[in-house]
């Protein structure tokens, strides 16, 4: 007989030799699997005092029993929390990568800043997923995986860094469904992009929140499907982008001499964090790959030293 538990158990996490805490809610199998369709699970780590400013972690759950069609993607919260300061919560949508038999399998990354929660050597991190499917998660679900990101978001595969809306329940898990996505730019964005021929007339921009569009207005009127703009950086300076959209886009980052460094696909709250390794100006490419109606979308440039 299957029941309703939590377990608590000691994991090696990622490889990096860190032990990590694990607890789990939802309907428990003898493999290890914990299914729900609100999931809650949480991993404790330890030892962390030696990591660097930015944290990667990977994130895989399998889903089962859907009704309709699964979604290329699958919206899920992590809530990162440690002793003494505000917690921070991330969205990450995380890409179908694989399917067998009724099991459909989730990945994605997710990026911390340790200045984002101020995390000495212990670190809390909490998953919640919601989804018209079960959703499995076990111990070695997520995993650090780096503590050093020159790049993430390679491969399509890219970590959120937009705080999380306030009713998140409006798009977990129902990627395309409707949002405020629209409101959210006008009110945060005081900047836009200017319109540009293509990238040999993309306009410079300085590090803040700008506001664009991208899609179709309408009869008589062209698809907008490509906004450029560049950013200028120096040997060692990280440049952060942190896109929100509604609407599924591709982002490139694009290094002086042409080359391709950079790649983030999807829709939701994304981001992608680059360590320049020559001077000059990176193109930033945001395209779409379908004659979408007229959507807004705000990109946040930083740049750090």
């Amino acid at each position: 007989m299957r029941g309703i538990c939590i377990l608590f158990a000691v994991l090696i996490a990622g490889g990096t030799g860190l032990a990590a805490n694990f607890a789990a809610q939802g309907r428990a199998e003898g493999t290890g699997w914990f299914w729900s369709k609100e999931l809650y699970a949480q991993w404790q780590f330890f030892d962390l005092a030696w990591a660097g400013e930015h944290l990667v972690f990977a994130l895989t759950l399998e889903t089962r029993g859907w009704v309709t069609p699964p979604p290329p993607m699958l919206g899920a919260f992590l809530i990162f929390s440690s002793f003494g300061s505000p917690s921070r919560t991330q969205s990450v949508l995380l890409r179908r990568v694989a399917e067998q038999g009724p099991l459909v399998r989730y990945f994605g990354q997710a990026v911390l800043a340790r200045r984002d929660v101020g995390f000495g050597s212990y670190l809390v991190v909490t998953l919640r997923v919601r989804s018209e499917a079960e959703v499995g998660v076990h111990a070695q679900a997520l995993s650090l995986v780096s503590t050093s990101p020159t790049l993430v978001g390679a491969a399509g595969m890219g970590g959120p860094f937009v705080p999380a809306p306030s009713h998140p329940s409006s798009y977990v898990g129902l990627p395309g469904s409707s949002s405020s996505f629209g409101q959210d730019a006008e009110g945060m964005a005081s900047l836009s992009i200017r319109e540009c021929v293509g990238p040999e007339d993309a306009p410079y921009l300085a590090p803040g929140t700008y506001r664009a569009e991208l899609g179709w207005a309408g009869p008589g009127s062209d698809v907008d499907s490509r906004d450029w703009f560049r950013v200028n950086l120096n040997p060692g300076q990280r440049l952060e982008l942190r896109l929100a959209t509604p609407r599924p886009v591709l982002l490139r980052l694009i290094d002086p001499v042409g080359q391709e460094v950079g790649r983030l696909e999807g829709q939701g709250e994304l981001g992608l964090v680059y360590e320049a390794q020559r001077r000059g100006a990176y193109l930033v490419c945001i395209a779409i790959g379908e004659a979408w109606p007229l959507f807004p979308y705000t990109v946040e440039i930083v740049i750090r030293r």
